[in-house]
């Protein structure tokens, strides 16, 4: 087994690298010999299973977990008319889900040990977040919050914020100590509205909207350096089960990041235009949002345009291209998904595509979402007018037009 360039560059070996996997196995077939030893035949077979695919898992594995989670959906289908969360949650228990969560394992016990091996209050954040060296994720929770109490790095305060203790299971940071330590961020002014509560809810939204367009300049959620440090982490560039594992904890983690609270900001702006301060400020967050390499700022910023259009019609003139530029974009990308969908070619195993997933990750990683994404469309000579025709042709409107009511 070859080392990773990233292992290589770290001192990580390619037998500690195959440490995952083998533990994995080993975890497997004790499981098979408990199983047998107490007699139960289904347990067995089911450890036995795990133990094939973990050890061939292109090959069988890979297929086999697929055709585990296809089964549970086609009863879902057959019984209920519809995939429904119990469904869902049984998919989450097939074998093949526990073979991956296994390796998920793996490989988080690895990650947290280089984060923490590197020492500095950034590294040992996301180890936290991750779950901690000890795995108990309520204590890690509350080593996180405290790791924000004493850091001065923004980032350290966005993750904490990202893994709250529950009341009373440790003291949680205050959601201002983001906007006082980075006030050009507008994530961090956002955060605040996340949920407000009581009569303070109207005066906090319009405090949020004024220092936001006075102060915010970029908006950074912090997911993706987040990822790019994950990614800078000892990988398994070798397709395989502990490949897919951290592809799997990498998108699975991000997955799961919670959003700033957009809508009071919005509902702000569709109230606040005839008023010609706050309307300013409306403009002012829309083009903060519209200039960075997030596809869901420039969502949101054509999101909040559209309320500006309709209050201020001279604005279109400056959206338009813009919205025809997020169609374009968001056609293209369905296309592209579409097209991954369809079935592969004979011969294909399910693990081909994992270089390529990871190329593109890195990809996303260094340009930005929007910019990963203009730059496939520049190599693939898209039109951007024909693409946003398209999207427009399928929705009825374009993303400026208000949308439409439902019927009663």
């Amino acid at each position: 087994m070859a080392v990773p360039p990233l292992a290589a560059a770290s001192g990580t070996s390619a037998a500690t690298l195959a440490k995952p996997a083998e533990a994995a196995v080993g975890g497997v077939k004790a499981a098979a010999a408990q199983a047998g030893a107490l007699g139960s035949r289904d347990d067995a077979a089911r450890a036995l299973l795990m133990q094939r695919m973990v050890a061939d898992w292109c090959g069988f594995g890979a297929a086999e977990n697929e055709r585990q989670s296809e089964a549970v959906m086609q009863r879902a289908q057959d019984k209920h008319g519809s995939v429904g969360a119990e469904a869902i949650e049984e998919m989450q228990t097939t074998p093949g889900a526990q073979v991956l969560k296994e390796a998920a394992a793996q490989v988080r016990q690895r990650w947290v040990k280089a984060l923490m091996q590197r020492g500095d209050p950034r590294s040992a954040a996301v180890a936290e977040l991750l779950g901690g060296a000890d795995g108990d994720a309520l204590e890690a929770r509350a080593r996180l919050q405290a790791l924000a109490r004493t850091s001065s790095d923004p980032m350290v305060t966005a993750l904490a914020l990202q893994r709250p203790c529950d009341v009373g299971a440790c003291a949680n940071i205050e959601t201002s100590q983001w906007s006082r330590l980075e006030p050009a961020n507008l994530q961090a002014w956002l955060t605040l509205l996340r949920d407000p509560k009581g009569g303070a809810r109207q005066t906090l939204v319009g405090y949020v909207l004024e220092r936001a367009a006075s102060e915010a300049r970029y908006s950074r959620t912090y997911e993706r350096e987040f990822k790019t440090m994950l990614l800078s982490l000892p990988q398994t560039e070798a397709p395989g089960l502990a490949n897919e594992a951290e592809m799997q904890l990498v998108l699975g983690t991000a997955a799961a990041w919670s959003i700033a609270g957009i809508r009071p900001l919005m509902e702000a702006c569709r109230s606040g235009m005839r008023d010609a301060a706050s309307a300013h400020h409306c403009v002012t967050v829309a083009d903060v949002m519209w200039d960075q390499d997030g596809l869901l700022d420039r969502m949101m910023a054509l999101s909040l345009a559209r309320r500006l259009v309709a209050a201020m019609p001279e604005q279109k003139l400056r959206w338009e291209p813009r919205a025809t530029q997020n169609e374009a974009v968001w056609y293209w990308l369905g296309a592209a998904a579409e097209r991954a969908e369809k079935s592969p070619p004979p011969g294909h195993s399910p693990c081909d595509a994992q270089a390529e997933q990871r190329t593109a990750m890195r990809a996303e990683m260094a340009l930005g979402e929007w910019g990963h994404a203009r730059a496939q469309m520049r190599e693939g000579k898209a039109d951007d007018a024909a693409l946003s025709a398209d999207w427009r042709r399928g929705r009825g409107r374009g993303m400026l037009d208000p949308e439409a009511t439902p019927a009663r």
